[in-house]
C-alpha cells in the first residue's frame, strides 16, 4: 500500500501535545511531514489542546463518540441495538472488526464483551487508523462534564470500552490471513461507506479517506476461517452484496436504510 502524505502540526509547545505529535510520526502509512507556511494542498493534521483534527480543502475531520453514546444509553436504559443482536456478542467474546471506521461499532462491540473481552479492529485507511487510534488512548479528554447521570454512566462505560480495542492498520483480507484457525468468536464487515451519499455533511469527510472497494470474497472466507460462532455484514437494505457475499439476511424495520447480514459457521 503507497504511503499517503499529511502535513502535521501543533497549536502549542506544550510537552504533552510534542509527545502527542511524537506518536504520529511513529504510525505507519502516512508521509508525516512538518507543516510549513505555504503547503496548503497537502490534508493536514492539527494537534490542539482541545483535540486532533485532520482537514483538507473545506472538509474537517475528527474522532467523535456521539453516536456510540446515543446507542449505549438506549442500551443502558434497556433497550436494543441491531448490530448486537445481528453479532450477539457476550461478555468475555472475542471480536474481529475488520472495517474499523470512526470506531462507533467497535466502542459498542468491547462494551457488550467487557473486560475479559477482546477487540481487534484492522482499518485500511492509515491516516484513519492513526486518528481514531490516538482518540482511544485520550478518550478521558473528549468526556463532557455532564450533570445527568445517565449521561455520566455513559460516558464511564464508553471510556472503559476503549481500553479493550486494539486497533491495527492494514488490509483486512491480508491480516486475516495471519490468524489462526477458529481463534475469535465473531469478525464483523461494514464497507458501507464507499455509498455515502454527498448530501451527508456528517459522512462525507470520512468518505474521502475510508476504503470503497466492496467486500472481497476471499476476505469473507478467511473471516469463516477464523471465527468460532458467527460473520456479520452490515449493508444498506436490498444490497446485492448479502447474496453475492453469501449471507443470510437478518431484516430490520422497514423503514431502516440498513440490514445485517449473517454466516453462521
Amino acid at each position: 500500500m503507497n504511503e499517503i502524505s499529511i502535513l502535521i502540526k501543533t497549536t502549542h509547545s506544550d510537552l504533552e501535545l510534542q509527545e502527542r505529535l511524537q506518536w504520529f510520526l511513529q504510525q505507519p502509512g502516512c508521509k508525516w511531514m512538518l507543516a510549513q507556511s505555504g503547503e496548503g494542498e497537502l490534508p493536514e493534521l492539527t494537534i490542539a489542546r482541545r483535540g486532533v483534527f485532520l482537514t483538507h480543502e473545506s472538509e474537517r475531520l475528527s474522532f467523535h463518540a456521539s453516536m456510540a453514546v446515543i446507542r449505549l444509553l438506549n442500551l443502558l436504559r434497556g433497550g436494543s441495538d441491531r448490530y448486537l443482536q445481528a453479532t450477539q456478542l457476550k461478555a468475555g467474546d472475542s471480536l474481529v472488526d475488520a472495517t474499523l471506521g470512526l470506531g462507533t461499532d467497535a466502542l459498542i462491540g468491547a462494551w457488550a464483551v467487557g473486560k475479559k473481552g477482546r477487540v481487534l479492529a484492522i482499518e485500511q485507511s492509515p491516516i484513519l487508523a492513526a486518528l481514531v487510534h490516538d482518540g482511544l488512548n485520550h478518550f478521558k479528554e473528549i468526556i463532557p462534564d455532564a450533570k445527568n447521570e445517565e449521561k455520566k454512566a455513559t460516558w464511564v462505560a464508553l471510556e472503559q470500552a476503549s481500553r479493550q480495542i486494539d486497533v491495527r492498520w492494514g488490509e483486512h483480507r491480508e491480516y486475516l490471513s495471519s490468524i489462526p484457525d477458529h481463534s475469535v468468536d465473531v469478525v464483523y464487515f461494514d464497507p458501507m461507506f464507499r455509498h455515502t451519499r454527498k448530501q451527508s455533511d456528517s459522512i462525507q469527510p470520512l468518505h474521502r479517506w475510508s476504503d470503497h472497494r466492496p467486500l472481497d470474497q476471499e476476505a469473507v472466507l478467511e473471516a469463516c476461517r477464523i471465527a468460532r460462532h458467527r460473520v456479520v455484514l452490515k449493508e444498506r437494505k436490498n444490497s446485492p452484496e448479502f447474496q453475492r457475499l453469501g449471507f443470510e439476511i437478518q431484516y430490520g424495520s422497514q423503514y431502516s436504510p440498513v440490514d445485517y447480514g449473517i454466516i453462521l459457521v
